[in-house]
């Protein structure tokens, strides 16, 4: 299956150069998708475009609610103007991502969301976390939330206070109480922001072996 239906234009994807003098993993969206092509917009890092060259092998990583997807392409062609794109080769196939790219830790402790939709911005609630990745959290609620549901999630991890957009993969009644289990996936997080996370994550990691728990 080439899971070309997962791919629309304005989506996030994360754009992975295994060597070479840019090797390294950057953000950006699809600018326009053709039959034969992609255009994508130059990644920034740094504050600077990332110079890379006419064929550039490259892996673009992308995801929707549940899944993860990845493709092998390279750069055909650079624009600069209006807006500097790489325009890349339309993928011959479309593969899920079967490894789990993110390591998850039991943490528990409480934090603040918002529930954000069409009628604006809830009060502060606060919920009971119960593990995280650098992928998403999931955590104990006092209320149902649907599928879908975007968060803003204040989090309070090591020395970074983060707030941190995620949508609501599923909502579970807990057995012999009135709290829900809530999973949720980071949305369109910089990678910057993903690595404090994965930071937390090892510093955890680390702690629970020095205290022999793992």
């Amino acid at each position: 299956m080439l899971y070309e239906d997962k791919i629309r234009e304005g989506m996030s994807v994360e754009v992975v150069v295994r060597e070479g003098e840019y090797e390294g993993r950057y953000r950006t969206k699809i600018e326009e998708l053709g039959k034969r092509i992609i255009s994508i917009g130059v990644p920034i890092a740094d504050g600077q475009f990332v110079p890379l060259r006419e064929g550039t092998s490259l892996e673009i990583f992308f995801n929707d609610e549940h899944t993860a997807y990845s493709f092998v392409s390279q750069i055909i062609r650079r624009i600069s103007v209006p807006i500097p794109t790489f325009i890349i080769e339309y993928p011959t196939k479309i593969v899920k991502v079967q490894r789990r790219r993110f390591v998850r830790v039991q943490v528990f402790k409480h934090f603040k969301y918002l529930v954000i939709d069409k009628d604006g911005v809830s009060e502060e609630k606060t919920a009971l976390m119960n593990d995280i990745s650098g992928g998403g959290l999931r955590f104990q609620a006092q209320e149902y939330l649907e599928p879908k549901t975007l968060l803003m999630l204040k989090l309070s991890l090591g020395d970074n206070k983060l707030d941190i957009p995620a949508l609501v993969i599923r909502s579970e009644k807990e057995e012999d109480t009135d709290n829900y289990i809530i999973s949720t996936s980071f949305k369109d997080i910089s990678e910057k922001t993903r690595d404090k996370i994965i930071g937390y994550v090892f510093d955890i990691q680390r702690d629970m072996i020095r205290k022999g728990l793992v």
